[in-house]
């Protein structure tokens, strides 16, 4: 059944080592802090997120809805002088001269423009900011020219081939003079009157671009540091009154044009426009296929939160200054009582357990001096039965000290012993003598569970010495590795004498032949593989589950069965040993290891 008390006190168990690293004046400053100024932190952001949006929201509703105001008021402007330029296209001195202009001689050239001057003149000059109305055929010559103003044939080229590709056989795009002025280009086809897949050259109007901003949007603002622009459909600024915003370029191509909806909706986003955030306010201008575009700044919109951000800098401080003085003042009342008792711990440190701190407050800090008075009392009744339980202690050992056997008296009697053999000339005897004191002195005296594979394999040898001189030459043992570090290797001690010694006791055949009996170790990856391989009659692994190895004595009382489950113990699972055997093919065993060094680390 879950308790959710208990989970609790768990979870806040696991965080106390952390709180314990800091001082507790440092902890309670913390908490006063985090209980005083975080909500006020958190509400004054969330006031101001809030806020600042709920402002975007408006300017940017507000801004849309001017911009969408000042569009209809350029499509307006706009369709004036598309319907001059359908007057002029169906005008009759117009539709009978550009088929024949190149016919005409210079005279009759000259008189077709005084013509077309008076008869057009009342309806150009009707419209005041008209820069000039050029004529021309399909190959280019002018027929009319009001305001004999020079273009870059190039330019000229783009305009007339914009034509074709242009709804409703109108392009509006921006054009510069060689002179340098700026003005906004309308360009049509003129088509024959009684045939309209006949196109007989191209009209093209020219509007002064400052006088048509002054008469749309020049006298609009839209905040303290905004912008305002008209861009074509390729993102280059067709009109603009801020001196940042050149006519021609393509300002704000990528931060600005590129995000703006293709679908031609009216949107706002924020971009970065001259490393500044900017709020884009665009409207769409159907008749001409341009946008209008209004760059409002980010610092305009929070203006206004300036004031209320200084108001909520000066109530942190305040609450900062108020909860570190409360949290200074309760740390006090605690840090007296508690210097009082660190002062109490360290003479009961140093043995004086005489003294006590008497009464104090009925809080947690007076209950902790009333449990560590009870505590001194406690210890001083175990001090004193723990100096009758050492004398006693004493007593008993000197007793087992007179009865002990010293380990290096069996060393030096064996060898004697040795010395004894090898004066007579009995060299078995000796080397088997010499063996099991060092087989002896590694099993007595070495207590580490794990030792280098070369201290292994020299007792292996000194156990192989001992067994040749019950069994003679039966038996034949070699010892290699395939590198030589691997004898620094940890292993478990006495994991080899138990499979040979079963190699020893139970390979040989009833023929007499000698057994050999090899060691190899190999390095595969991380692991060591120790293979002991005998030569010798082998035996039916079917038979292996009846026969238990360990039964046999061993000189180091452990069995091939204990050399498993302590290499797996020490491991884990993945390690340990796997014998395999058939009749008259020998038995192998197969050791896997971990490979330790001698400082515990997975490598050698």
């Amino acid at each position: 059944m879950f308790n959710g008390n208990t989970f609790f006190r768990s979870k806040l168990g696991s965080a106390s080592p952390i709180l314990r690293r800091t001082s507790i004046k440092n902890r309670l400053l913390a908490a006063f802090l985090i209980t005083s100024l975080l909500p006020v932190l958190f509400v004054a952001f969330y006031s101001n997120y809030k806020y600042e949006n709920s402002i975007t929201e408006k300017i940017s509703a507000s801004t849309q809805q001017v911009l969408n105001e000042l569009a209809q008021n350029m499509m307006r402007e706009l369709e004036q002088y598309e319907t001059l330029s359908e007057a002029i296209i169906i005008n009759k001195s117009i539709q009978s001269a550009l088929p024949k202009f190149e016919e005409m001689t210079d005279f009759q050239k000259n008189n077709l423009r005084s013509t077309l001057s008076e008869e057009l003149a009342q309806q150009i000059f009707r419209l005041s900011n008209i820069a000039n109305v050029v004529i021309f055929t399909n190959d280019g010559q002018p027929i009319f020219d009001l305001g004999f103003e020079w273009y870059p044939d190039i330019r000229l080229d783009q305009l007339t081939n914009s034509v074709e590709s242009s709804p409703g056989n109108a392009s509006w795009t921006y054009l510069r003079t060689y002179r340098g002025a700026n003005r906004i280009a309308l360009t049509r086809a003129v088509y024959a009157e009684d045939n309209l897949n006949r196109k007989l050259g191209y009209i093209m109007i020219l509007i002064d671009e400052k006088v048509f901003s002054r008469n749309t949007y020049s006298h609009v603002e839209l905040g303290q540091g905004s912008r305002i622009y008209v861009a074509d459909k390729a993102g280059f600024v067709v009109s603009s009154v801020s001196p940042e915003i050149e006519q021609g370029s393509d300002y704000g191509q990528n931060e600005v044009f590129a995000k703006l909806n293709k679908e031609h909706k009216h949107e706002a986003f924020y971009t970065q426009v001259s490393d500044r955030k900017t709020l884009v306010v665009s409207s769409y201008i159907r008749s001409a296929d341009w946008y209008l575009i209004g760059l409002v700044p980010h610092s305009f919109l929070v203006s206004e939160l300036k004031e209320m951000r200084g108001n909520i800098v000066f109530i942190c401080l305040l609450t900062l200054m108020l909860s570190g003085g409360l949290a200074m003042w309760i740390y006090f009342s605690i840090h007296s009582p508690m210097r009082l008792l660190l002062q109490y711990a360290n003479q009961i440190r140093l043995g004086q357990l005489e003294t006590k701190i008497g009464n104090s407050y009925p809080d947690e800090m007076g209950k902790l001096t009333e449990t560590i008075d009870k505590m001194v009392e406690q210890l001083k009744l175990l001090i004193f039965q723990v100096e009758s339980e050492q004398q006693a202690k004493r007593d008993a050992e000197l007793k087992m000290l007179q009865a002990q056997i010293n380990p290096h008296f069996l060393f030096n009697t064996l060898n004697s012993l040795k010395w004894s053999a090898m004066m007579s000339g009995n060299e078995t005897v000796r080397q088997g003598i010499e063996s099991l004191s060092e087989l002896l002195r590694n099993t007595i005296l070495v207590k580490e569970e794990l030792i280098p594979l070369e201290m292994e394999i020299d007792n292996l040898l000194h156990y192989a010495t001992i067994q040749r001189i019950r069994y003679g030459d039966s038996f034949k043992l070699s010892c290699a590795m395939s590198d030589d570090e691997l004898y620094s290797c940890l292993v478990p001690k006495f994991i080899l004498q138990p499979i040979v010694e079963n190699s020893i006791l139970h390979a040989g055949s009833e023929d007499g032949r000698r057994v050999g009996i090899r060691v190899e170790g190999v390095r595969e990856g991380a692991t060591l593989k120790i293979v002991i391989a005998d030569d010798g009659k082998g035996f039916d692994m079917n038979d292996a589950q009846n026969r238990k190895s360990s039964s046999h004595a061993k000189l180091s009382g452990i069995g091939i069965g204990n050399v498993d489950e302590r290499i797996r113990l020490h491991f884990g699972a993945a390690y340990g040993l796997v014998t395999r055997s058939a009749p008259n093919e020998g038995t192998e065993t197969e050791i896997k290891l971990p490979i330790l060094a001698k400082e515990g680390r997975s490598d050698v």
